[in-house]
């Protein structure tokens, strides 16, 4: 590390106690030989602009002080360049850093990422259209991107005031309203597998994984792998989507499509590429939402498949317990053991 630009989201250490943690992280940096600037993102999607000019500046490494929308925001201006990106969790979910088994003390975290180890993994690509799809909009990301109810969560809180003040509680909380006021929506999803055949399915709900935990949920990505883990859900209600998220959280059983009195059980399949449309001729009240590492990105038609471009991950020595990230084999089979394919 000789040019470190640490990344401040400046919504997410915005207290005296956040911000000593900053000046910490920058002392120790700076211990060690690096030359050491501080950068607030002047807004939600200016980071990757800002994070672009950077690396033309010379910058070689930048820590994100945020959460995985911060991430998110830089991994645009990165992506594909020789800089190393590192994640420091200042934020709600910090699913990139519980992948990495990073501590979520962001001191702790920064103290193993001196001596980690930059290995490049591929990134997700989706490329969002509006009705009609004649504008088109692309983006990578590291995390999983996919159309549905869970979309419409991201959208809970767009200006950060949710998850500031509830934190985790509030994406539980709204999770729950979702299911009573949220209607289900069934919408097309086409799936290219790696053999080069096409799954057509209808479904109510669809993400493309590429890590292999995001919370409680083990969905068995893999972001060294040229592919990408969708889970999916069959048309149902409230009932059978919230008997679906259960088994996806709390059972990962996903043999068979449909269990007692119909109720859908979670669909994976490993995919290069997953498009998700609505029905032709289907009236959308609410809109159908895509996201992507928990940014909502619009509505209507995605693409989503593996970019050819890279990024530079810093990767500790020493982890916690668990299954590291990129790890094959138990992540990338379902709870039963048996292959989810």
């Amino acid at each position: 590390m000789r040019r470190v630009l640490l990344f401040l989201n400046p919504l997410l250490i915005h207290n005296a106690r956040r911000r000593a943690a900053v000046e910490q992280i920058a002392e120790l940096l700076s211990g060690r030989g690096s030359d050491v600037h501080l950068k607030e993102t002047l807004s939600a999607h200016s980071a990757g602009q800002q994070a672009s000019e950077a690396v033309a500046e010379g910058f070689d490494t930048f820590l994100v002080c945020g959460g995985d929308g911060t991430v998110f925001q830089v991994l645009q201006g990165v992506a594909g360049s020789d800089a190393v990106l590192g994640v420091l969790p200042f934020g709600t979910g910090n699913v990139i850093a519980q992948n990495l088994r990073l501590p979520r003390n962001p001191l702790a975290a920064a103290k193993l990422l001196l001596d980690a180890e930059p290995r490049p993994v591929t990134l997700g690509q989706i490329t969002v259209s509006s009705v009609g799809y004649a504008r088109r909009r692309s983006w990578y990301f590291l995390i999983a991107a996919g159309m549905g109810v869970h979309a419409a969560l991201m959208n809970l809180a767009p200006t950060g005031q949710g998850k500031r003040h509830g934190g985790r509680l509030a994406y539980f909380a709204g999770g729950a309203r979702l299911l009573v006021e949220h209607p289900v929506q069934t919408f097309e999803i086409e799936m290219l597998r790696a053999d080069g055949s096409l799954v057509q399915e209808p479904a109510c709900e669809a993400i493309a994984t590429h890590v292999p935990e995001i919370n409680r949920w083990r969905p068995g990505g893999d972001p060294f792998a040229s592919w990408l883990r969708v889970a999916w859900v069959p048309p149902t209600g409230r009932l059978g989507l919230a008997h679906a998220s259960f088994h996806a959280l709390a059972t990962h059983r996903s043999n068979g499509r449909f269990g007692w009195g119909g109720l859908p059980f979670p669909q994976y399949l490993q995919v290069k590429r997953l498009v998700c449309r609505p029905v032709r001729g289907s009236e959308y009240k609410p809109p159908l939402l895509v996201e992507a590492d928990g940014e909502v990105l619009g509505t209507s038609y995605t693409e989503i498949g593996v970019a050819d471009k890279k990024v530079r991950l810093l990767y500790p020595k020493e982890s916690g317990p668990g299954i590291p990230m990129g790890a094959t084999g138990a992540a990338g089979r379902n709870g039963s053991g048996r292959s989810a394919e």
